[in-house]
């Protein structure tokens, strides 16, 4: 074989010998004759709806067994979440350290790739630079939860335990403060100390429920080690889950893609892949760009707040960076509890930071959120407002977080199959078109033309008119002269 290859001489093929010729034919007639049969009695047609049947009926089972064990089928579902939970972890930490290794890792290589001995090695630039953006991430993710652990929450623990046990005072002194207020107007003293009062009972209900938390949460931390083993366990193994995901994320990715394409139509994975992009855009580009808006708030604040000596500098910045992660009413919703809080201690240190805030807001919607966010998740105010109500009821302060990136995800879908509806029936996509009824356009033009048509028509007969009028004194003129 190989020497007829060398001298490029083909291989002789094998003829069949008739015998076997007839054999191949008669069991092909054979097979033709059995389909004919088959097709005549309508065996396919029959074994099409009784496996279709059969599959209904299986279906139907299956959904009631779901019913009926529904408490089993849970339980099973939250141990393979509980079993996952190192996974999931892993996969959230990635996520969230996506942005600075991506960042680091093409910068870094960027830079390698100039030098001369890393040109004919890119190989070798690639895993440098993925080792130095692994590390940077980590230390990242160290010095973040060393910050919360050692500055953020002895602060708010200190503010709230000293807020809770000062209340009383802080409570009588603004009461001498509002009397002194309203001492001319008994009736305007007497309506707002009633309102006051109210005010003061339901903040101290607030602060002794969440004092003996916080208490309990350091007493956790300090001596009940023990119990959070499982929660550093979770962390741990998801720390070094994440660096191998973020390390191989091509690989991953193309895994995915090509099980996609094995499964999917190839236009169909394309454009779930560009629904994908554009979810991972809106999420990663909002939640991340919240996040460090959030921080520069805080910490402006802080610096501000130390310098006018404002009390509780700490929790009031902590609480203003929390709840401006949700977009509109976050800043508000941090506005009025810190105000309140101040307004027991120093009603002129309240009023002092509501305006700072308010300036720090304006700064922030008109300057530093416009450049850090921008627009993002391509929502008008309306339907922001929408996402804001719709989670947050459903799923309280979580869902106003994720509610508008969620929902920018959902209302893209929703826009792109419209508009390819749209297209199927060769109409326009753009939204300024509609902004008028089509419909109603095109009638509003009919009835234009025809009232320029019946318009045109009178001025032609009244010009008719006037012509027949001087023709017919020209005559009269012409028969009197002759």
């Amino acid at each position: 074989m190989d020497e007829l290859k060398e001298n490029n001489i083909t291989e002789p093929v094998e003829t069949p010998d008739e015998e076997t010729v007839k054999a191949v034919e008669r069991e092909t007639n054979d097979n033709e004759n059995t389909r004919t049969v088959w097709r005549r009695l309508g065996i396919n047609k029959y074994s099409s709806i009784a496996v279709t049947a059969f599959l209904v009926i299986a279906a139907s089972i299956l959904f009631g067994y779901c019913v009926i064990n529904i408490g089993g089928i849970v339980n099973m579902l939250g141990n393979v979440v509980s079993a996952a939970s190192p996974i999931i972890c892993g996969l959230v930490i990635a996520y969230v350290l996506k942005p600075i290794y991506n960042q680091m890792e093409h910068w870094l290589e960027h830079k390698l790739l100039k030098q001369k001995r890393f040109q004919a090695k890119p190989e070798k630039a690639e895993n440098i630079a993925k080792a130095v953006s692994s590390i940077t991430v980590v230390l990242v993710l160290f010095l973040a939860i060393a910050a919360v652990v050692v500055i953020v929450i002895p602060e708010l623990y200190k503010s709230v335990v000293g807020l809770t046990s000062n209340l009383p005072q802080y409570i009588a002194n603004a009461k001498d403060w509002l009397h002194g207020v309203f001492k001319n107007n008994p009736k305007m003293d007497e309506a707002v100390m009633k309102y006051f009062e109210k005010l003061t009972d339901s903040t101290s209900d607030y602060l002794n429920e969440w004092a003996p938390q916080i208490s309990n949460i350091f007493d956790a931390v300090t001596n009940g080690l023990g119990s959070m083993m499982g929660v550093l366990y979770n962390i741990g193994i998801g720390l070094v889950l994440a660096i191998y995901i973020l390390n191989e994320k091509d690989e991953l990715t193309a895994t995915l893609r090509k099980i996609g394409y094995s499964v999917i139509r190839e236009k169909r994975i394309g454009r779930f892949h560009e629904e994908l992009k554009f979810a991972d855009k809106v999420f990663s580009g909002f939640v991340f760009a919240r996040f460090m808006d959030s921080i520069l708030l805080a910490s402006i604040y802080t610096i501000i707040g130390t310098l006018l000596g404002l009390p509780y500098v700490g929790m009031t910045s902590i609480i203003i960076g929390i709840t401006n992660m949700i977009p509109f009413f976050g800043m508000y919703i941090g506005l009025i509890p810190c105000f309140i809080i101040l307004f027991l201690i120093s009603p002129m240190d309240a009023f002092i930071f509501l305006i700072v805030d308010m300036v720090i807001m304006q700064v922030d919607a008109n300057l530093i959120s416009p450049k850090i966010i921008g627009n993002s998740t391509g929502l008008s105010g309306f339907w922001v407002l929408f996402a804001l109500i719709l989670f947050g009821g459903l799923w309280g302060f979580f869902g106003m977080l994720i509610g508008v990136p969620l929902f920018a995800v959902i209302y893209h879908q929703f826009h792109s199959i419209v508009d390819a509806r749209l297209k199927k029936k060769n109409m326009s996509t753009e939204l300024e078109d509609y902004i008028r009824d089509p419909v109603i356009k095109k009638r509003t033009k009919e009835k234009r033309l025809r009232e320029r048509k019946r318009a045109e028509a009178l001025r032609n007969k009244i010009k008719k008119i006037k012509e027949d009028r001087k023709n017919g004194k020209n005559t009269e003129n012409g028969s009197g002269d002759t």
